[in-house]
């Protein structure tokens, strides 16, 4: 697999620095149409009663099809308290079980601002995410309130990464601005190298991650550093409220699930077919 990843390497340099000098006014339009055809959904009854274990489902489905890259991917998106404009990025799933949806990011980014107005509250605002899995025609949405996970489960996660993802998530103040350019940043990484005794070079060559559920490679020789998890860092996780599935169908006519929490009934579910 690493092999297969360092051998396209060059070749998707080239096309990065393609994209770099490309130039259009040209307006984009587009008219191609996909024909849906996913075995789609009979009915209520054949969904679980409860949209976690459903996801689960559909999830371990898109992971075990070769054809699904990054099945973890998610849009998110936010919303500015006092603007009110939204805002939506891809971040990828770490954790889903019956509490929720997981993902890592950094607290003072732009989304993590949005989640969590209030810094030092564990409950944030609400948020959307949403899953699309094109060659198995499938796509999940969910609705829920953004919550900080434990401590110990940050931890536990950030001290799984590579070393190199681990030294970033010091060095990147996401969202600012980088008036230095890139030229900043690898400033940012080496003074952060040096801060917890990382030899030069050993952070980029660990940051190699080999697929979703790959094994991160080690650097012969090198002691793995102590690097603590930085305050401004961890885990969020998304508890629905709401949760659709989709189903791509011929012409259109898809089928549409959607889960929404009974208000004082145990936390039981309800699912109600719309239209598509």
């Amino acid at each position: 697999m690493l092999h297969r990843l360092t051998a396209h390497l060059p070749r998707l340099s080239t096309r990065l620095n393609s994209l770099t000098t490309m130039a259009s006014t040209a307006p984009i339009t587009v008219n191609t149409h996909e024909t849906y055809l996913s075995q789609g959904i009979p009915s209520a009854s054949s969904l679980a009663p409860n949209p976690l274990d459903q996801f689960a489902t559909w999830f371990q489905h898109a992971l075990s099809d070769p054809k699904v890259i990054e099945p973890e991917a998610m849009a998110l998106s936010t919303v500015d308290p006092t603007t009110h404009i939204p805002s939506t990025r891809v971040v990828l799933l770490k954790r889903a079980d019956q509490t929720g949806f997981v993902f890592f990011t950094n607290y003072e980014s732009r989304k993590g601002k949005e989640l969590f107005p209030n810094a030092e509250a564990e409950k944030g605002g609400f948020a959307s995410i949403a899953f699309y899995w094109r060659p198995l025609h499938l796509s999940v949405r969910v609705v829920g309130r953004a919550e900080k996970v434990a401590p110990e489960v940050t931890e536990e996660y950030f001290n799984s990464r590579p070393v190199g993802s681990r030294i970033g998530a010091w060095a990147s103040r996401q969202s600012t601005a980088l008036p230095g350019g890139r030229e900043q940043l690898d400033e940012c990484v080496r003074e952060v190298e040096a801060r917890f005794g990382v030899e030069d070079g050993t952070a980029k060559a660990s940051a190699v991650d080999v697929g979703p559920n790959g094994p991160t490679p080690k650097v012969d020789g090198a002691e793995e550093p102590t690097i603590p998890v930085p305050p401004f860092w961890g885990g969020v996780r998304i508890v629905p409220f709401e949760v659709e599935f989709w189903a791509g169908r011929e012409s259109r006519l898809h089928d549409r699930f959607r889960y929404t929490r009974k208000e004082g009934d145990g936390g039981e579910w309800e699912i109600t077919r719309l239209a598509p």
